[in-house]
């Protein structure tokens, strides 16, 4: 009798392994430090990387044109400097730090989103969420 058991719980085991009914996708995986280290050195390279192509739409503006304000900045206290004017000098220095300071802030912005959408990549690609009306009232979903 336990051999009839044993007969039927194999038989069921070939049949219904969990690897059967199962399929195992691999989310498609990007490199964080790639996309750090391409965010550091291209304005947005991360994001690109990371084919968060509106964020870099957004980011590389805000890189190259606070990087811009910067140099002038800084060629207009050299000027200012050459001729003897100290308090235009001392302004424009002034403006050129603020400036490479919110460089920095969006440069680290960038490095730190492209970090994050790089351990993320392929996740919004493999689950989605809906709602809308139901039979009941809101009806919500995840597929």
């Amino acid at each position: 009798m336990t051999g009839v058991f044993f007969l039927v719980g194999l038989f069921f085991a070939q049949v219904g392994t969990p690897t059967d009914s199962v399929v195992n996708r691999s989310l498609p995986e990007k490199s964080p430090g790639m996309a750090v280290l391409l965010s550091l050195l291209i304005p947005g390279g991360g994001q690109i990387y990371t084919q968060n192509y509106w964020k870099a739409v957004l980011i590389v503006p805000a890189e190259v044109g606070l990087g811009y304000f910067s140099y002038r900045e800084h060629r207009l206290a050299q000027k200012a400097l050459t001729a003897g004017d100290s308090v235009n000098c001392s302004r424009h220095q002034d403006r050129r730090n603020t400036f490479l300071f919110w460089t920095a802030g969006v440069i680290v912005f960038s490095m730190a989103d492209a970090y994050v959408s790089a351990h993320m990549f392929g996740f919004d690609q493999q689950l989605r969420l809906s709602a809308g009306p139901g039979w009941l009232g809101v009806q919500m979903a995840v597929w």
